[in-house]
């Protein structure tokens, strides 16, 4: 039987730490991957490939988000993915311009200036609602973060008096 050197020795006892650290780090990414909402109209699917879609909805109104996130540690960011129509513009001197703005679905499309004042109008443009940039995941609940601090106290409801709580719960809706 051949004898490992010092080098080989060290090399296998710093793997074995090392891949179990890679794979509870991707565990971890597992673990917060599904559908979520709050009492508040706010829905976020968090999906394998690191994408994520958010949707607010009350009433009439609504808006959606969607990106990419990452989770570094026990928190989650949210890097968001703008969708853009283009606008074509006459400017006084009669030059033809395009203009980006942020599309009310996730089909990018060229619509006319009077599409525009329709989509700002109505309700399903995107960010009506921002979506959040940073989470954090504990116990199998999703946290805003408002000046560095979790938001765990029950808040008020749209339309009512009835508390709440903040956080985002795993959903099958």
């Amino acid at each position: 039987m051949r004898k490992l050197t010092d080098d080989q020795t060290i090399m296998k006892v710093l793997t074995i730490p090392l891949l179990l650290t890679l794979s509870s780090g991707l565990f971890a990414q597992d673990k917060v991957v599904g559908r979520y909402r709050n009492y508040f109209g706010s829905r976020i699917q968090l999906n394998t490939d690191k994408t994520f879609r958010y949707t607010w909805n009350f009433d009439l109104s609504g808006s959606w988000t969607k990106g990419t996130w990452t989770l570094k540690g026990d928190t989650l960011y949210l890097h968001m993915i703008p969708t853009y129509d283009t606008i074509q513009n006459k400017s006084s001197n009669g030059k033809i311009f395009d203009t980006l703005i942020l599309s009310s679905d996730e089909i990018p499309e060229r619509i006319a200036p009077e599409q525009s004042v329709a989509t700002v109008l109505s309700s399903g443009g995107q960010n009506r609602m921002a979506h959040p940039e940073k989470l954090v995941y504990k116990k199998g609940r999703l946290y805003n973060v408002v000046n560095g601090k979790l938001v765990t106290k029950k808040q008020k409801g749209i339309l009512s008096n009835k508390k709440w709580n903040p956080w985002y719960f795993r959903s099958d809706d």
